[in-house]
């Protein structure tokens, strides 16, 4: 009897780690989102620039592949 309740206990505990994971990545992510809002903002016109013409040859390469 004993092993099976050590078990039941360590499941539980185990379920509960990754569901404060999940939010403790979540709530990095909206910070990490803000961040780089605040960094775009900062950022000069030619690192938007270099950033759109990188994305625009992105679908270039789909579009031969």
């Amino acid at each position: 009897v004993p092993p099976i309740s050590e078990a039941a206990v360590e499941k539980p505990v185990i379920k509960d780690e990754p569901k404060r994971e999940k939010e403790a990545s979540k709530k990095i992510k909206k910070k990490s989102k803000k961040r780089s809002k605040s960094k775009k903002s900062k950022k000069t016109v030619e690192d938007t620039v270099a950033k759109d013409a990188a994305s625009s040859q992105i679908p270039k390469t789909d579009i031969i592949s």
